[in-house]
């Protein structure tokens, strides 16, 4: 079976056992690339509720388990991956031991590909294809931002073309704003930002995207 990429995420709180984890990352797996990633405390809570959607309860404290602080993200090659009806099993049992290690949940792992590419989005504004295409390195390093979009996007285009990433995803503008349909359509509602208005038309849900200071309204639809 082809090697898989995925991550893994040690989190601010968990750091102090760093070096054990990535030494053990490093008996089972190939180190692809490691980031430190520090997004601003204030933008915190923000980041990590739209990185982990439906997936985290609402008025869950997690910014406060995992830390304000810098985190690493660890890209792995698993050259060996055995894939179950969850994922992939091996990465799912090296983020069990290290929870269990440090009896808090405060490591993230990609059980799957689809979830390596929606990770990698958020963290790196990069598809899954970019990144396989860059070089391995051993250099940590670092990156001081919050998620792209995190308050509002420059210009319309530098939002469009983080949700055109996002597989199975179509862009198509009309009249002044522009249609996205897309089989996750969540992840692009997640990419962008995107609030909500308050009123819809049939089978194309309107919401809008900050742009400066204004709202640039998008219609993202879900299709199969």
């Amino acid at each position: 079976m082809d090697k898989k990429l995925h991550l893994f995420i040690i989190w601010d709180n968990a750091r102090f056992m760093e070096k054990q984890i990535l030494n053990d990352i490093k008996k089972k797996f190939e180190i692809f690339k490691t980031y430190e990633i520090n997004w601003s405390k204030e933008n915190f809570a923000k980041n990590l509720s739209r990185f982990y959607g439906k997936k985290l309860p609402k008025s869950c404290k997690k910014e406060k388990e995992v830390g304000f602080g810098p985190f690493l993200v660890v890209l792995v090659y698993d050259n060996h991956p055995k894939i179950i009806k969850d994922g992939n099993h091996n990465i799912m049992v090296a983020k069990h031991f290290y929870r269990h290690l440090l009896g808090k949940n405060l490591i993230h792992a990609s059980d799957t590909q689809d979830e390596t590419a929606e990770n990698l989005l958020f963290l790196l504004g990069k598809s899954l294809k970019e990144i396989e295409a860059e070089t391995s390195s051993s250099a940590i390093q670092t990156i001081t931002c919050d998620i792209p979009g995190s308050l509002s996007w420059t210009t319309i285009d530098e939002a469009l073309d983080l949700a055109r990433k996002v597989p199975f995803t179509k862009v198509i503008a009309y009249k002044e704003s522009f249609l996205i349909h897309s089989r996750h359509a969540d992840i692009v509602r997640r990419v962008l930002n995107a609030s909500p208005c308050r009123f819809k038309i049939p089978g194309r849900h309107k919401y809008y995207v900050k742009v400066g200071k204004n709202k640039q309204p998008v219609y993202i639809r879900k299709v199969h």
